[in-house]
């Protein structure tokens, strides 16, 4: 039962990342670096020993991402902007 929903959603997630990639294709290469970021970052995650002495950063750390994250766009948004007269 298992491998037949991870089956069902993994095959759902290509068939959207293939509509994504007819109709964008920047949204697409996106959505690929994304995916690949999460399976590299699930590895970690199941290597780690336990989180039985969790340290105190750890559940504060989406947070921080996202902040720095947007702080990048704007910073980028800013300089790349358009000069308006």
């Amino acid at each position: 039962m298992w491998a037949s929903l991870v089956t069902v959603v993994l095959l759902g997630c290509l068939v959207l990342w293939v509509r994504a990639w007819q109709h964008r294709s920047r949204f697409a290469i996106g959505l690929a670096i994304g995916g690949a970021c999460v399976l590299l970052g699930s590895l970690f995650l199941q290597s780690a020993p336990n989180f039985d002495h969790m340290p105190v950063w750890v559940p504060a750390l989406p947070f921080g991402v996202i902040a720095v994250t947007l702080f990048c766009f704007g910073a980028l948004a800013w300089f790349w902007g358009e000069d308006r007269p």
